[in-house]
């Protein structure tokens, strides 16, 4: 019995990266990596009309003007298995993506995906990709507008633009699982903070949150990346602001609390980071 939730675990996290991987190495442009991915009868559906191919050649002659486009990349990530038979595996998922388009105007998408995989005896090799974009959420921000403007939407490009200039290149990614069972596939620089109920703990990134089940000392070894400001609540050093006397001011404009105790203990740790906007005695 062991052995099969073993097993079944190691399938589930293969899938997980692998469902991963088809959309870094498609913005990254990694062509022969995506490729690589793909069952002989790939059956690919997008949002418009000429988006509907089966077979990999087909799918690699409607998308080649957009393989010619710069790379993008690709964060918050969430992904669902729905189903699966012995050699069938459906999920589903969301993520988002971003890219300069020039200097003053960058890019941002937020899609969802539904992916079939087949297992075969050299691995998980994809047999369907249904793809979609959110259409409600702006393709196209600017400089400008950011800094005149506040909103919801506009948060996304904040995040977008310092997820940007912050990511570290060698940061491996968690693998967190939500209460509801859906996976998500997060960098630490993903993570703005997280607030804790006994065993119950919010994550919160910059287009969500979910529950997963961990205590503050199992957080505090899975993610030392963090700072605890408050007995109950962690925060992200890359996305502070301003630190007051019981508050910090995310660069979201959020406020999370900060313990009477650990006031001076926090504003040290956040001495420690180089990229800080700004710390307020």
């Amino acid at each position: 019995m062991c052995s099969k939730i073993r097993r079944r675990d190691t399938l589930e996290q293969e899938l997980i990266q692998q469902s991963s991987l088809v959309f870094h190495s498609y913005f990254d442009r990694d062509m022969d990596t995506f490729v690589s991915l793909l069952d002989e009868n790939f059956v690919w559906i997008g949002s418009y009309d000429v988006q509907y191919s089966k077979g990999i050649d087909e799918f690699l002659e409607i998308t080649k003007e957009e393989q010619q486009e710069n790379s993008a990349k690709v964060y918050d990530e969430e992904y669902h298995i729905l189903s699966h038979t012995n050699h069938a595996y459906a999920v589903y998922g969301r993520f988002s993506a971003s890219a300069w388009k020039n200097e003053e105007t960058f890019l941002y998408t937020r899609q969802r995906a539904t992916f079939i995989w087949k297992l075969t005896p050299n691995g998980f090799k994809l047999l369907h990709l249904h793809c979609t974009m959110a259409r409600d959420i702006p393709l196209e921000g600017n400089l400008d507008d950011i800094i005149r403007q506040k909103g919801t939407v506009n948060r996304w490009y904040d995040y977008m633009l310092l997820a940007e200039n912050r990511q570290i290149k060698k940061e491996k990614r968690l693998l967190l699982k939500d209460i509801d069972g859906g996976i998500h596939y997060l960098l630490p620089s993903e993570i703005l903070y997280i607030s804790i109920m006994y065993r119950d703990t919010m994550i919160y990134t910059s287009t969500q949150s979910f529950c997963i089940r961990k205590n503050l000392n199992q957080l505090l070894e899975l993610m030392p990346f963090l700072i605890q400001c408050h007995k109950s609540w962690l925060v992200n050093p890359l996305y502070v602001l301003e630190i007051r006397r019981y508050s910090i001011t995310l660069t979201n404009d959020i406020q999370i609390p900060v313990g009477k105790t650990r006031y001076n203990k926090v504003r040290e740790a956040l001495k420690q980071t180089p990229d800080l906007l700004s710390k307020t005695p």
